[in-house]
């Protein structure tokens, strides 16, 4: 106790120190470290973390169980994620795939009522959650790279989490989520019965025992006694469907081969399946290289064009081909290949939209949840971090194991229920991504990192459910296109467009007039949004080495460096 307390103390100073941190008018800079998350907390440990001899993987994990308490509408213990790392000494690019896994008494019809998909099934009850990843995923990320003790990590993250003051972004998911919160989520969320007013605190004294076991015993604690039996008791049928202790006990993360292309002499690297994020990604960047975006302007009908076109290809592939490649055929060679591309590209008329009814793919609807999280970041040698963590929708399934603080996903519902009907985010696949024990649910999720002759150039991804391939795909466009800083690229507007709905979205005031009559005179049918996504970017200037980072101003993140 004497030596935690004493961790407790250094971090708390280290803490105080001033740091480079982002101002709304201009990116943070540094020329040594960078963190950028969607919470100030989480980044600011991080950056602790690393100057308290840690490298990008230890800030990784600190920070990543830092949101976990920070932002439990977004991501938790009770989820999962992706995470993709580059090491500078052997130059590798490594992906680490943390999803979560469908329990062993899933099957193909489990959510057909009378023939037909029921959304709460999937969504809100015992069946919605999939085997939690994120633990064994932290717990790999850090043998494969991590300096300092696991335990320290993880008891340094505690204390982040301990006591979690009410911003106004979560006092508004409470509001929206309250009623379906069971008796463990209300007692740690709407204490007395009500919803917290912004600014006070709220105390997370189960969550941050869990915390103490994990560090004393690393994810055994998790996936066996205790904390197992309570997530198996909430995510159980009285019939005994839904998770068990085998399914938490077998859980195992997979190292993933990663999604490699090139735009304009950089690699990119980005997640494999069962994340479509890194396929599509590099398949529209295939698609775009021709084209003189830079030249077209930033938000002209022309480039804006373009991108939708681009998108519309992708996403119908998605819908028919993407799923869980330990069980599934996935070609992806194929469709990140430059003849796709050229094929795809060939298609398009500089003066018309393409009809999305003669895209071959399964339909599409139009929904969105902004949840999700998103971090990146680069440590003084050159080795980087990039991830996105989810226990899906808003406060997952809504469900608290009690005793725990840990809330449970509801990723069960990014499966496909029945061929050709939305999930919650609107998207729909094939039967490649239709439920079996083990297998793991299709994601759009896309943590990437950008190299230029071998070092970071960038590193990017975001939240926001069927728009983080689109926005991911925008913040790198903004820097190696059109010459953005980090915190333009975030900032500036974006489109978006999913095949169907046939909808080009765009936030508002992203577009002018003219360029809208432009657009719709092409065919494009233009819906305005309200703002999209919440990307977390660092951006390396290639010859000064400096560090750029910048959180969206959409959300409440920052970044921070030294």
């Amino acid at each position: 106790m004497v030596k935690n307390h004493l961790f407790a103390m250094i971090i708390l100073a280290l803490l105080s120190i001033p740091t480079m941190v982002q101002a709304t008018e201009k990116a943070a800079v540094g020329d040594s470290c960078m963190v950028v998350s969607a919470h100030p907390q989480a980044t600011e440990l991080g950056l602790a973390m690393l100057r308290h001899g840690g490298n990008a993987v230890d800030a990784a994990v600190a920070v990543s169980l830092a949101l976990a308490g920070c932002e439990p509408y977004s991501s938790g213990l009770g989820g999962g994620g992706f995470f993709v790392f580059f090491d500078p000494v052997s130059g590798d690019v490594k992906t680490l795939d943390a999803r979560e896994t469908a329990p062993q008494s899933a099957h193909h019809d489990m959510y057909l009522v009378d023939g037909k998909p029921d959304s709460q099934l999937s969504c809100d009850g015992p069946l919605a959650s999939g085997v939690p990843g994120l633990v064994a995923g932290l717990w790999e990320l850090h043998q494969s790279g991590g300096q300092l003790p696991w335990s320290e990590l993880v008891l340094a993250a505690a204390e982040v989490v301990r006591v979690l003051e009410v911003s106004p972004m979560l006092h508004r998911r409470i509001i929206l989520k309250s009623e379906y919160f069971n008796d463990a989520a209300r007692k740690v969320f709407l204490p007395q019965g009500q919803v917290p007013e912004i600014g006070s605190s709220l105390t997370q004294s189960d969550l941050y025992s869990t915390f103490q076991a994990i560090a004393a015993n690393g994810p055994q604690a998790f996936y066996h006694g205790r904390i197992a039996e309570a997530m198996v008791r909430v995510s159980q049928t009285a019939n005994g469907s839904g998770l068990t202790l085998q399914d938490l006990a077998s859980y195992r993360t997979r190292w993933r081969k990663a999604i490699h292309g090139r735009y304009r002499g950089l690699d990119i690297f980005s997640m494999a399946p069962p994340s479509s994020g890194g396929v599509h990604l590099v398949q529209m960047l295939n698609i775009l290289e021709p084209f003189d975006l830079k030249e077209a302007g930033f938000g002209s009908a022309t480039s804006v064009h373009w991108l939708a076109e681009s998108m519309k290809f992708a996403y119908a592939d998605r819908s028919l081909f993407l799923g869980d490649t330990d069980f599934v055929a996935v070609p992806i060679d194929r469709l990140v290949s430059r003849s796709r591309a050229d094929s795809l590209r060939s298609l398009l008329d500089a003066n018309q939209a393409y009809p999305e009814k003669l895209i071959v793919g399964a339909p599409l609807q139009d929904l969105e949840s902004t949840e999700t999280t998103h971090l990146s970041i680069i440590d003084a040698q050159g080795m980087a971090v990039a991830a996105t963590l989810t226990i899906n929708l808003t406060f997952g399934s809504c469900r608290m194991a009690a005793g725990t603080g840990i809330l449970m996903n509801n990723e069960m519902d990014d499966f496909v229920a029945a061929p050709g009907t939305p999930n919650a985010f609107g998207l729909v696949g094939a039967e490649a991504n239709s439920i079996a024990p083990g297998k793991r649910p299709l994601s759009s999720m896309t943590p990437t990192i950008v190299l230029q002759e071998g070092s970071v150039r960038m590193i990017t991804g975001s939240p926001g459910g069927a728009k983080i391939i689109t926005t991911t795909l925008q913040t790198i466009i903004n820097v190696v296109d059109h010459g953005m800083d980090a915190l333009q690229a975030v900032s500036a507007a974006r489109v978006h467009h999913q095949w169907f709905p046939r909808i080009l979205y765009f936030e508002k005031y992203g577009l002018s007039p003219d360029t809208r009559r432009v657009l719709e005179s092409k065919g494009h049918r233009l819906v305005e949004r309200s703002p999209m996504c919440n990307a977390q970017i660092i951006v390396v200037d290639p010859e000064t080495g400096m560090r750029q980072g910048a959180s969206d101003p959409r959300g409440m993140g920052q970044a921070s460096g030294f």
